[in-house]
């Protein structure tokens, strides 16, 4: 089969030929890419000469876990990635013709498959070419560690996936304008998604100062299916006021949709508490433990030095007690004891014990969520990436790499997902089989580990009202007993921990009165969707209601990658002599002019053209003045808001262009920059003078 007939079929099949064994494993490489699936060489023969006779390709899952033979087990071992025998393609050589022939060929996967996104993980596409290996080492003398390096190459090749290698391989070989803006809000297209799938528990924390004036970035953060942290949107303030937490969280609101979340954890902020009971009344606002107990240290420090009982005190009322009336005894007693009751802080929170105390607190839902030590971990994450003198462009584009690495944690954890099969400790039993095939791997451990609890779980009594069922359930070693309530109408269960209520997972109790009434498989009501493998399944739609896509630039990205390693080919090949770069070069520029005309007689057009962009209107920054407002357009993803902070505007003109991410405005740019764009970002031209002009691109 020639190879025109090859680039039109992409799928294989029975009796195509090759030239040559590398021409077939590239074909097969480049449909497992389209496809999902990492290729593995299989076995090879060979006759007398050295000419391979015949290979097989297989699915790299193929195959069989090899059982311990040893004395010992280990005490860990890797997750399974082979699933048995799946796909595979057999080529033969036809001595008639000296090609290969596809000889035997199976398509069928007993596996998922890895979505287009993580195909770059997979180990056959990963390679470094030698132009890369250059290019590592010579980065590497200019001081750059590894995770720099392969950063930078991730940005030159447009995005992590276009490398071509994971950093693994590489082991082998602000419009600030001073006074005039106070507080922005950042939001781009991926973040709108994220808060669609996981908007019902959320942090907001204002700890990091971001600049030389050390105003304060306030950040809302989450967690994905993973656990892991997701960010739904950035406000860098002025400053801390109930005003500036107003605009904020309402700002918040209209990017979302006015889509509020069930519960926000913040810190003990009276004016951000002031401003969430205005915005958002409907949402149970929760204080961070965290902070509670850094505040109770700065307010009696002392009695650590003093090895007082104060400190263990409190934190059983804020951690341990299930019980109301436990609580208040406890606490009562710690007061009294100490001689606390004239004290105001402990005694305002006291009043506020409804927003942290865990007998207060297990019947709200917070995903497993105390306290806002996610943005603590997002602060510690932002400041290797950013200096106090970084103007508002370098300060978004810097940020923005923070959100980038997020993400690309969440890429590598979808791959491990679909790469790694569960570890199930008792494989005979459908319920972990069950949550094995429906939880993400961090949930699937979770639910697995209160199935061990539920094992460890004896009933004390049972009491039968007809539909209704009330057990007694405890640990067979002591603890706490709990009230499990089972209705035989709707096969439903309640639990006295709250447990599910809280953190959306069912309890060993509740576990083991599902396997005492014969239930061995888990009620799809208990399943939260947002724990599940599939908490992403489901499309986004903006404020418009226009479709939210997180990358408009897949198409482009995979054109990219189909292109690059050729070009790549020929580039370093062409470098090993003067004449071969010439001609090169000549041809390179040939086909350059053919590409332009082309693109300029056909509509297709780069990505920063309108047409292509995944939405039809134009979105809007506003820039909210005492005066008038103005209003700047642009054409992507995103939203921005800016409050000023004058009773005017500056009569001079400040024309502004921004050549970076599209997510920031600022001045300071330099003039040569000026008309100039970037497929990385989007050039906008602000003149905040004439409130009436719009931003061109």
């Amino acid at each position: 089969m020639n190879c025109s007939k090859l680039a039109e079929n992409r799928t294989p099949e029975l009796g195509m030929e090759f030239n040559s064994e590398e021409d077939a494993y590239n074909f097969y490489n480049k449909y497992a890419f389209k496809m999902g699936f990492s290729v593995r060489k299989d076995y090879l023969n060979k006759d007398k000469d050295g000419v391979t006779t015949s290979r097989r390709y297989s699915c790299r899952k193929k195959g069989v876990k090899c059982k311990y033979e040893g004395d010992v087990m280990p005490k860990r071992t890797r997750a399974p990635t082979k699933t048995g025998y799946g796909a595979k393609m057999v080529i033969v050589l036809f001595r008639g013709t000296m090609k290969y022939r596809v000889h035997d060929l199976v398509l069928e996967h007993n596996h998922e498959l890895h979505i287009a996104q993580c195909a770059h993980m997979m180990p056959s596409q990963r390679k470094v070419s030698e132009a890369q290996g250059f290019q590592a080492e010579i980065s590497k003398d200019a001081g750059l560690s590894l995770k720099q390096s392969h950063e930078l190459m991730g940005k030159e090749a447009g995005g992590m996936g276009n490398v071509g290698y994971t950093r693994e391989d590489l082991k082998d070989i602000f419009l600030d304008c001073e006074e005039q803006i106070t507080n922005i809000f950042w939001a781009d297209a991926g973040m709108l998604i994220d808060y669609k799938f996981f908007r019902d528990v959320i942090t907001f924390d204002t700890t990091y100062k971001t600049n030389k004036e050390y105003r304060p970035l306030g950040v809302f953060v989450g967690f994905n299916q993973h656990k892991q942290i997701v960010i739904f949107g950035a406000a860098l303030m002025y400053d801390e006021t109930i005003d500036s937490f107003k605009w904020v969280f309402g700002t918040f609101l209209e990017a979302m949709c006015g889509k509020r979340p069930s519960t926000i954890l913040t810190d003990q902020d009276h004016a951000m508490a002031a401003a969430l009971s205005v915005v958002m009344p409907e949402t149970f606002h929760g204080l961070c433990t965290f902070h509670i107990r850094r505040n109770f240290m700065k307010h009696f420090g002392n009695h650590y030095k003093e090895n007082s009982d104060l400190p263990y005190m409190f934190g059983a009322c804020m951690y341990e007690f299930e019980e109301v009336e436990q609580f208040n005894k406890v606490w009562e007693a710690m007061v009294k004891k100490h001689n606390l009751e004239n004290n105001e802080w402990l005694s305002g929170l006291y009043r506020i014990r409804d927003k942290w105390a865990r007998c207060m607190m297990k019947e709200r839902w917070t995903a497993g969520m105390r306290s806002t030590q996610l943005s603590e971990s997002l602060n510690a994450a932002i400041k290797n990436h950013l200096k106090l003198d970084h103007d508002l462009v370098q300060f978004f584009r810097h940020f923005n790499r923070v959100v980038d690495e997020k993400r690309h944690n969440e890429l590598i954890a979808e791959y491990e997902m679909r790469q790694k099969l569960p570890m199930v400790g008792l494989r005979q039993t459908p319920m972990l089989v069950h949550a094995s095939e429906t939880y993400s791997p961090t949930m699937f451990v979770a639910f697995q580990n209160e199935y061990g609890e539920s094992t460890a779980m004896i009933m004390l009594r049972q009491q039968d009202a007809a539909i209704i069922v009330e057990f007694a359930v405890m640990r067979y070693d002591g603890g706490p007993e709990r009230i499990v309530v089972f209705n035989r109408n709707d096969l439903s269960v309640r639990c006295s921990c709250k447990k599910y209520e809280n953190e959306g997972i069912l309890c060993g109790h509740a576990l083991k009165v599902f396997d005492t009434v014969g239930i061995k498989i888990i009620s799809p009501e208990y399943i939260k969707s947002r724990w599940t493998k599939r908490a992403r399944a489901g499309d986004c739609f903006d404020r418009r209601g226009q479709e939210v896509v997180a990358d408009p630039k897949v198409m482009i990205s995979t054109r990219y990658r189909e292109f690059a390693p050729a070009m790549i080919k020929v580039a370093t090949r062409a470098a090993m002599s003067e004449d071969t770069s010439k001609v090169a070069i000549t041809v390179i520029s040939d086909l350059s002019k053919r590409v332009e005309l082309l693109l300029s007689e056909s509509k297709e057009q780069p990505l920063q053209n309108k047409k292509n962009l995944n939405m039809e209107e134009r979105d809007k920054i506003e820039i909210v003045s005492e005066s008038e407002p103005t209003s700047v357009s642009f054409e992507e993803y995103m939203f921005m808001g800016c409050r000023s902070s004058i009773d005017s505007v500056s009569t001079h003109s400040m024309s502004q262009t921004v050549n970076g991410p599209p997510n920031a405005v600022a001045p300071d740019i330099d003039k040569s920059q000026m008309g100039r764009n970037n497929t990385q970002g989007l050039q906008l031209r602000v003149d905040v003078a004439s409130p009436e002009n719009e931003v061109d691109e």
